[in-house]
């Protein structure tokens, strides 16, 4: 008879993440689980646990120790430990699904972000700012997810669009490696339509300056005129997309860190292995893809 404890359910299910996880990812997760989860659910039935107990749980977790971005990878682990099991006949349901969009949301000191479900409300937006180019760039924000930084410096020798990819130069780059970011379909067009605006190497220039990027507060002010003062920044995008693909891609959680260019010690640059570039081309099709089925949704 297998044993129904959770910290046995949980050590079933990370040994099947083990191998695809890498050593770093699947240490550190383990480490976190073995802290937070086991001591008070491990000796639980974990067919007996209750939504309202993981719930009251993570809410204090949040609470008690702020531990915003901790708790997001936890009930990750924790709803997917159950989905495994869901899967293989030992739990009817899984009692966390649905969790995450009831627990606080946290908001870091440069982050301003809507909630999911009024992200198509603000694309619609989006696209109808009357001046293009920057109707574009708010777009690529969402797209691509970039750090504004990012985005104002980027030049039009950093993208090959029959490739499909854009290579942000190590320079600019918070870690300091070269990094490239598989270009969606939707992405490319609206780089092929941007072009059409292209008055020197940078995609954003200065109004003053052709040489100069685009001010920092730009596009801020762009989404403030849209109505969205206080509500979301050009930053906040990052957290949008990381949400997302961390729930939907909670299996990969290396790959959405190279998709959010948060690199490993060790990767050298853009085709590295540890870059996971062939996966996040996947990656990146699939939230494109996600924000048109979005928007279908609510027209």
């Amino acid at each position: 008879i297998k044993s129904r404890y959770f910290s046995t359910l949980m050590s079933e299910w990370l040994n099947t993440k083990q191998h695809t996880w890498g050593e770093a990812t699947y240490s550190k997760a383990v480490k976190s689980i073995e802290r937070h989860i086991i001591p008070m659910f491990g000796k639980r039935s974990f067919d007996e646990i209750s939504p309202k107990e993981w719930f009251d749980f993570f809410q204090g977790l949040q609470r008690n120790l702020n531990i915003h971005t901790q708790v997001e990878k936890l009930t990750s682990y924790c709803r997917n430990a159950y989905d495994w099991a869901k899967f293989h006949g030992r739990v009817p349901y899984n009692p966390i699904e649905g969790m995450t969009k009831h627990l606080d949301k946290h908001r870091g000191g440069n982050m301003k972000y809507v909630e999911y479900e009024e992200l198509p409300t603000l694309l619609k937006a989006i696209r109808g700012y009357p001046k293009r180019s920057l109707a574009i760039g708010l777009e690529l924000f969402v797209l691509l997810f970039p750090r504004p930084v990012e985005l104002r410096f980027a030049t039009w020798d950093q993208f090959d669009l029959e490739k499909g990819v854009w290579v942000k130069p190590a320079e600019i780059m918070k870690m300091g490696i070269s990094h490239g970011v598989p270009l969606p379909q939707q992405a490319i067009t609206l780089l092929q339509e941007l072009a059409t605006y292209r008055t020197g190497d940078l995609l954003f220039p200065s109004r003053d300056s052709l040489l100069k990027p685009i001010s920092d507060n730009t596009f801020n002010m762009a989404l403030n005129r849209l109505g969205y003062k206080d509500r979301q920044n050009p930053h906040g995008f990052r957290h949008i997309a990381s949400t997302q693909l961390n729930n939907k891609f909670s299996d990969k959680p290396q790959v959405v860190e190279a998709c959010l260019a948060h690199m490993k010690k060790g990767v050298k640059g853009v085709y590295d292995k540890g870059a996971h570039f062939e996966e996040r081309i996947m990656m990146m099709q699939w939230w494109a893809d996600e924000l048109d089925r979005l928007l279908d949704i609510y027209k």
